[in-house]
């Protein structure tokens, strides 16, 4: 990067660090990191730039990676990362990972104290407010050299992308989903859903599974659910053109409110305290046997099936209006952070996870479906078959989905957490869904107006 550009980051970087670190420091600790050098070494204190040399005279580089996930995506990531150490030895990768939970209330303390890791996972969620505060180094300059796209499509770059510059190269592609154990459906007499099917034919499955004595699905993020059934609708949570929310009618989200208690208060889903006896995905109601279906980014099958004997499968959310309400979404982007002295090597990293076939074999796309189609073919053959359903699935939604919206704006987090609130009161019932979808007006006009 050039001076001038790297000053001009590094000064945007400086004043949203102001902003936030009185807000996060008493939060979050960095101590709450689970953190591993994944190889010995010495952090260097020289440039990288290092094109010429031999492996025996470049200087030793040590660069921080940060992601979240669960054990069973921690021991293959790091992995991965001992394969990519064995390939570039002269790189040494410090590892810190945590759970999703506390993952970006870690690195908001990390971005606020200046030391953000070098290279880093992070959601869709978070691309723009981290572009818009120069925390994120442009990859353009790398593609072609560091980086190789070229058996990528375009429309899964797309994504990663703030005014015309690339910022994030994703790990996978994936879309919100129906997750189903099919060894308890066949073990219930339960037909198995067309990919066709409507939120009638949803309830009709729960209330089979609901006679044998099991949830028919668990009760996981309200958000999800929220952002898919607004783009049924044909309008969207956040405005995608200004500040402020993407509807107007709040007897929509009236109608979602309403639903997710009708489901509860038939016992097709759990109650919220129910479900939050979960420490994670691993110990979700499906893996212990309590419920025959999980919604979840399709990404997050894997996990699931990780977690039990059981055969995981997965089909697209239920209609009506499927298609204008799913959408294809990176599962999570890899990016440079600014700060970091070592971006060349970040970039080799990130090339390593996109086009290494070893690298993808170890992973068999845990992260989600792999953006470079050499990668996919070369994986098909070893696909299990909760694999197997999770490609088939990403085919089947690259005919059957809509553009996925804006990056979410400033401001998203708290509105989600406004939501899952305002949902717990619904669903017991210290308020209706007509005062919840009125209130969340309210609230969350004033959170995204005031960013």
């Amino acid at each position: 990067m050039v001076p001038e550009r790297m000053s001009a980051v590094f000064k945007k970087g400086r004043e949203f660090m102001k902003k936030v670190i009185s807000v996060v420091l008493s939060g979050a600790m960095l101590a709450s990191i689970i953190f591993t050098g994944c190889s010995g070494g010495e952090t260097a204190q020289t440039d990288t730039s290092q094109e010429g040399q031999s492996t025996e005279e470049r200087d030793p580089v040590t660069i921080r990676f940060s992601w979240w996930g669960s054990q069973a995506r921690n021991d293959q990531t790091q992995e991965v990362v001992e394969l990519f150490e064995e390939e570039y030895p002269w790189i040494t990768v410090e590892c810190e990972f945590v759970g999703w939970d506390q993952y970006f209330d870690n690195l908001s303390t990390q971005i606020a104290a200046g030391d953000m890791p070098d290279i880093l996972q992070h959601d869709y969620r978070y691309l723009e407010t981290y572009v818009n505060n120069g925390l994120l180094l442009p990859l353009d300059e790398f593609v072609g050299d560091q980086i190789d796209l070229s058996n990528v499509d375009e429309s899964y770059l797309s994504g990663g992308m703030v005014d015309g510059e690339t910022y994030g190269i994703s790990l996978g592609m994936n879309t919100f989903a129906v997750e189903y154990d099919e060894t308890t459906f066949k073990e219930y007499g339960v037909e198995v859903p067309a990919q066709d099917w409507t939120y009638d034919d949803f309830v009709d499955v729960c209330r089979q599974f609901k006679e044998k004595g099991i949830y028919g699905c668990d009760l996981t993020n309200f958000e999800d659910w929220v952002l898919y059934w607004l783009r049924t609708k044909g309008v969207t949570l956040y405005s995608q053109e200004g500040k402020g929310l993407g509807y107007e009618d709040d007897s929509l989200m009236e109608e979602l409110f309403q639903m997710r208690l009708d489901l509860v208060k038939e016992g097709l889903l759990p109650t919220p305290d129910v479900a939050n006896q979960a420490s994670g995905t691993e110990d979700s109601l499906i893996v212990r046997g309590d419920a025959a279906m999980v919604t979840y980014w399709s990404n997050a099958t894997a996990a699931v099936a990780n977690a039990t004997e059981n055969t995981i499968k997965v089909l697209p959310m239920f209609g009506p209006n499927a298609d204008r309400g799913a959408y294809i979404k990176p599962s999570m982007f890899l990016s440079i952070s600014a700060q970091t002295e070592h971006p060349e090597e970040c970039a080799l990293l990130i090339d390593f996870f996109t086009n290494n076939v070893g690298a993808n074999q170890v992973m068999m796309g845990e992260r989600g479906v792999p953006i470079s189609s050499e990668i996919r073919e070369a994986l098909k053959p070893d696909l299990d078959a909760t694999s197997q359903a999770i490609f088939d699935l990403l085919d089947y939604s690259k005919e059957h989905s809509s553009p996925i919206d804006n990056p979410d704006p400033e401001g998203a987090g708290e509105v989600v957490t406004l939501l899952q609130e305002l949902e717990e009161q619904v669903l017991y019932e210290e308020i209706t869904p007509a005062e919840a979808a009125s209130q969340f007006r309210t609230e969350a006009t004033t959170i995204l107006e005031g960013k």
